[in-house]
């Protein structure tokens, strides 16, 4: 069943259930309407008896009954002593059962009452009441006149009533189809998008309700979708060009030395030495596709990370691994919002990249205050023409083509930065040299400022 349909079929439901609450509650008013005039009549037969009653001074002869007739609507009368004696005319007795509590209201010991019986197949509402010491009177009155209303005022409410959910129902489907006519374009968009696989195409937004805000919403989603594919399919484009020259050296290096078995030692160790660079080369390249591939953390899982104290470790990282490469640290303590581990490998690549093009001996400084963290080595530096395009994904200056390397290492930065609300960017450094300047948003907490002390002459 659809949603257009579960909606008419609810809001029929509610119409119905509605409208049978009314019309059970008019039809109900008016039958009591009906009844209470049946009833004021009988009272009133009930006094013009008791008017001729009177005439007898209390000294009612046996047997006595009351006119036939008192009116157009009257049909029986019928006259019951203490005892359960029933005066009546002899063709009509038994017509009217006299009940014994019919006995306890000619003795007194009961009020008047109504009731509703069958008389020869006729519908009647009766009276009884006293009449005098002793004797009770029960007056009948037809209700065929008020049975044939309350059909024609009840068929009348059940036509108005189906009427009603008709017209509710034709409406609740109008309603539904206008309403949701949105919800329809957006299956009809994610229908197709799961068809084809491609999802360019967007819901159109012509409203500011709720359902507005979920087909921007879904647009929101099928954008993000888009560019994450187009950087997904980018990533392996980049990622079989790039290791497209690797593997074709390596295997002719291994061919070299698979075709060439008698090669003097000396050119076969320095064939190896290539082969084990080039292994490290795509060991190193897979390990940056891999982090570029990987999802960052949602700002939901981010927590308080010692922003200082992830730099310190990077430069005790490449101060190993880079013997030949001083390393100066000035490092002020902060904290941010982030992971811990992205960070590090952030700065580690920062830190990696200043090291490999600076010569050696020559030093790279690294100073961080208030959550900007600067890089700054004294190598041959970029040119202005290739500073816009440092951070894409193996984007490889000319000069920088003779050193080692994929072109991943800032594409990592540039995608943690970004993914921690803040930036990165590079520029000539005064004197030659780059300097590279990572940014991210600071954590004002007593507790950062309480290690800013601690920390302050602590030598890395």
């Amino acid at each position: 069943m659809t949603l257009r349909t579960r909606f008419t079929v609810a809001v029929a439901c509610a119409v119905a259930t509605v409208a049978l609450a009314i019309t059970a509650v008019a039809f109900l008013v008016l039958r009591a309407d009906l009844q209470n005039q049946v009833k004021g009549e009988l009272q009133q037969q009930a006094a013009v008896v008791h008017r001729l009653a009177r005439h007898y001074h209390g000294q009612i002869p046996a047997g006595w009954v009351p006119p036939e007739r008192f009116g157009a609507s009257a049909a029986y009368a019928q006259v019951v002593t203490a005892q359960g004696t029933v005066w009546a005319p002899a063709a009509d007795r038994g017509l009217l059962p006299a009940p014994a509590a019919v006995a306890e209201v000619a003795a007194g010991q009961r009020a008047s009452y109504y009731t509703e019986t069958t008389l020869n197949g006729v519908h009647a509402m009766v009276l009884t009441t006293p009449l005098a010491p002793g004797l009770a009177v029960q007056l009948a009155v037809p209700l065929n006149a008020v049975d044939q209303e309350l059909g024609t005022i009840g068929a009348t409410l059940a036509l108005l009533s189906g009427a009603g959910v008709g017209l509710a129902t034709l409406a609740g489907w109008g309603v539904a189809r206008a309403g949701l006519r949105p919800v329809g374009r957006l299956a009809a968009v994610a229908e197709q998008v799961t068809a084809t696989g491609d999802p360019g195409r967007r819901v159109e937004v012509d409203r500011r309700d709720e359902l507005g805000r979920l087909a921007a919403s879904f647009n929101t989603m099928l954008g993000a979708l888009q560019r994450s594919l187009a950087a997904q399919r980018q990533l392996v484009s980049d990622a079989s060009h790039e290791l497209r020259t690797p593997m074709t050296s390596l295997r002719v290096n291994v061919e070299l030395l698979a075709d060439h078995p008698d090669l003097p030692a000396g050119e076969r160790q320095e064939v190896l030495d290539r082969v084990v660079a080039q292994v490290a080369e795509l060991g190193q390249l897979t390990a940056a596709v891999t982090e570029l591939a990987r999802g960052e953390p949602s700002p939901g899982r981010f927590e308080a990370v010692a922003f200082d104290e992830v730099v310190a470790a990077a430069v005790a990282g490449v101060r190993r691994d880079w013997p030949r490469i001083p390393v100066t640290a000035d490092l002020e303590p902060c904290q941010v919002s982030g992971h811990a581990d992205r960070l590090k490998i952030a700065v580690r690549n920062l830190l990696d990249n200043a090291a490999k093009f600076s010569p050696p001996g020559a030093p790279v400084q690294v100073r961080l205050r208030g959550g900007e963290l600067t890089v700054r080595d004294h190598g041959p530096g970029i040119s202005p023409a290739d500073l816009p395009y440092v951070f894409d994904r193996f984007y490889r200056a000319a000069p920088a083509r003779a050193v080692p390397g994929s072109g991943l290492g800032l594409s990592i930065v540039r995608q943690v930065a970004d993914r921690h609300d803040g930036t990165v960017g590079a520029e000539p450094a005064p004197g030659g040299g780059t300097l590279v300047r990572f940014r991210l948003p600071v954590l004002a907490s007593g507790a950062a400022r309480g290690r800013a002390a601690a920390l302050a002459g602590t030598p890395l």
